[in-house]
This record gives structure tokens, sequence and C-alpha cells, in this order.
């Protein structure tokens, strides 16, 4: 939605908007001329207005209510890029990594690019930019929205489980992404990551790690990000001593995604590689904090079981230190689907605080909540109060520390840092 805003505002719309709680995005937003408030109430809104809803924004939103004039935030974003064409990256995990890392390439070699990701470009502090080139748009499967795109071209990283609450089953949701795949409009602009399709994909170009039609091997970590090469097996093309400084491997698959892209879409080899050294990253997305009692402190948005796993194994793989996890769950619902799978990817870590489960506006249920994940794994819950001090006494020299969850978690996270000064 901000980044929707910061487009139109841009081109000189008027925008308006409200939040429960602000943040660092409606400060920003108001720092280009947006008219903001805290809380929501009718009087917020004029009837004339444009209400910008998504799908997950009751029908009776007093706001909503009040606009005569109403329209899905994807349905606007269409609306607004026109005839240029979009490329959309989908898929159950990575898609904010991979929809701004290839949004970085594309506007380096070309700033006439414009973009519209889930996430906040370290390098430029946007997440929405407008353009006449072409748009890079990360899809949304958790309401079905993402069908709307017909993009001319797609890269899609996975397949898997999520959103069940709004889905039903997982059969439904495989449907919903073969009816995506066929809107896609240049098959040769399609990638998806080999054996992580669910078997939905029937033409396209794979990629992966030392697998796929484009691969990445001769993988080397660093303390701070990997070094790897590239190869095509389509040509024969290789190249070697490409860098992105970002941890974890699943991190060096979404560069590849976003190499074959670009390299497709005629942007120099050499570019590309520079464009990868010089990517800073995404906020919240495993996000080098300031450290917390001198110790490496991440931030991340992680709130599925797989996402849990693959970001723990990736810092402890890198740092090669014990992990101390502060998680706030995401919702009773997906918790009570993967419950099982939550309780064996949090014993990864070898410290874990568990906080509130963050509800998004779901009735409390105990079957999906934080208490029974802390019964299961045999703690305790951990208020904010307590926060802080609980994490001084598991702290050791040999420790990292992660914030995890997609909820306030980035809030809880300042605010141990704040205290630790």
């Amino acid at each position: 939605m901000s980044s929707l805003a910061s487009i139109l505002l841009s081109r000189n719309i008027p925008v308006s908007g409200s939040d429960l709680s602000l943040n660092e995005r409606t400060t920003f937003l108001k720092s280009l001329g947006a008219q903001i408030f805290e809380g929501h109430s009718p009087d917020y809104v004029e009837k004339s207005s444009t209400a910008v809803f998504h799908s997950r924004i009751p029908l009776d939103h007093p706001e909503l209510k009040k606009s005569e004039i109403k329209i899905h935030r994807v349905d606007l974003l269409k609306k607004t890029i026109g005839t240029c064409p979009i490329l959309t990256v989908v898929g159950a995990h990575g898609k904010t990594s991979t929809s701004s890392l290839l949004a970085h390439v594309l506007t380096s070699h070309d700033p006439t690019w414009g973009f519209s990701v889930g996430g906040v470009l370290k390098n430029s502090n946007l997440n929405g930019k407008d353009g006449t080139k072409g748009f890079v748009v990360e899809g949304d499967e958790s309401d079905a929205s993402f069908l709307r795109l017909h993009p001319q071209g797609a890269i899609l990283t996975n397949v898997d489980p999520d959103h069940l609450d709004f889905w039903g089953d997982f059969e439904r949701l495989k449907g919903a992404y073969t009816e995506f795949l066929a809107t896609i409009k240049n098959p040769e602009l399609f990638f998806f990551a080999k054996d992580e399709d669910h078997g939905l994909v029937g033409r396209g170009v794979s990629y992966g790690i030392e697998k796929g039609d484009i691969q990445a091997f001769n993988l080397k970590l660093f303390k701070d990000g990997t070094e790897f090469s590239i190869y095509d097996r389509r040509d024969g093309f290789q190249l070697d001593y490409l860098y992105i400084p970002l941890i974890g491997i699943h991190q060096v698959k979404n560069a590849v995604a976003v190499f074959a892209m670009a390299r497709s879409l005629g942007v120099p080899h050499e570019l590309i590689q520079q464009a990868f050294s010089t990517f800073q990253g995404v906020k919240r997305r495993l996000e080098r904090m300031k450290p917390f009692m001198g110790l490496p402190t991440f931030l991340d948005y992680g709130h599925h079981p797989k996402e849990l796993s693959v970001t723990f194994q990736g810092l402890k793989r890198q740092y090669e230190k014990k992990l101390i996890v502060i998680f706030e769950p995401h919702k009773f619902t997906r918790t009570k689907i993967f419950f099982s799978d939550f309780v064996e990817a949090l014993k990864i870590a070898d410290s874990l605080i568990l906080l509130d489960t963050y509800a998004a506006m779901e009735p409390y249920d105990f079957e999906g909540s934080s208490e029974k994940l802390a019964e299961s794994l045999k703690i305790q819950v951990t208020s904010r109060e307590e926060l802080s001090e609980k994490i001084r006494v598991l702290v050791k020299p040999d420790s990292i520390l992660l914030f995890i969850g997609a909820g306030t978690i980035d809030q809880v996270c300042h605010e141990c840092l704040m205290s630790s000064v």
C-alpha cells in the first residue's frame, strides 16, 4: 500500500491515509506530502475521495464505508502502470528479496524502470518508484490478487502451502498458481526454481543451486555474503566471481533468478555483477541492526516455518555461533495449521524467546497460540517488558541475535536496542 502511495505522490496526486500506529513508512509518506492520520475514523475521509483497500480490510471499516469510490490496491496499481510491461515475482517465500534485487538491477541499468515491492530497498529507502520502461511488481497470492496482474514475464520462487485461511486447502492454492502461469504473456521471460514448483510448471526456464537450466555453483561463504559462479546450460555461458552481500544460500538462488531475467532483458552481465555487489538488501529481510551488547544482531520478516528454518540455518552456517532467536508468531490460523512444523523449526535455535502472537485482527485461539507453542517447547512466553533482561541472561560472547516475525517485532527490536545503549 505504501509503495503505491509513493508512486501516486510522485505524480502529484494527493494521498491521505491512516494506520492504527504510525511507523517509519507513514513518516516517510508524510515527508513526500501525504496526509497521515493515526487510528481510523470516517472523519478522515471525504466522500468524493477514492478509498484504496486490500482484501483483508473488512467491508464495514468506517473509512471504507464512507468513501463513494472504492478500488482494490492491485487494480489501482494496474491502472497506474497503464500499458507498461509488468515483471512479477510470485511464490511462497523469497518474493520480496527477489523482486527488490530485480528492481535494483534494472533501475541501475535504466532508471526509467519502476517498481512496487513488499519491502524497503536500503539503497534508495523506497518500496515504490514510478517508471515508463516497465514495472517490477511483487505478486500477492494471499488473496488471489496476483491473478489480475497478467505480466509480461515472471519469476516463481517456490510453491508451498500458506494463507490457507484464505484458500482453504493447498490444492486450491496450487490451482491458483496454475491459473497465474497461464496469464504470463512471454513464456521466454518465465523463470522458476527447479524442484520447487510441485510439478505445476509445464514450460519455462529453471534455475537453482547446482541444478536447473541456469545454475549457481562454486559457492564460497563469507561473513557478510556469498561469492559464486553462474552457468547457463542453454548456451554454455559462464560467469565467475559474482558476489551478493546477503546472508544465506537461498539469497544466491534468488540472485540466479534475477540474473536470468536481467540477462534475458539485455542487461550486460558486467552491470548485473556490479549491481549485485552494491545491493544493500531490504529492510526487515535479515537486516543487520546495530549490535546488542556487542553481538551481531539481525531483524527478519520470516513468519512461515520453512522461512524460519532457512534463516536459522543460514545464520548458523555463515557465523558458526550460537543462535538466540526472539520470535513473534504471526496469526493464530497460520500457527495452528503448521503447528508441528513451527515446533521443529524453532528447535533449531540454540536459545529461544517466544513472544505473544501477533493476531492480525484474528480472534484468540489457544490451538494456534504462543502459549501452546511454549508448552510444546517446554518454555514460557516472554512479555515485552521482560524481554531485554531475558536476552541479557542468555547472551554469551559466541552468540548472534535474531528478531523474527511479521508483526511488531521491528518495534520490539528497536526497543531492545535502545535499552542496550
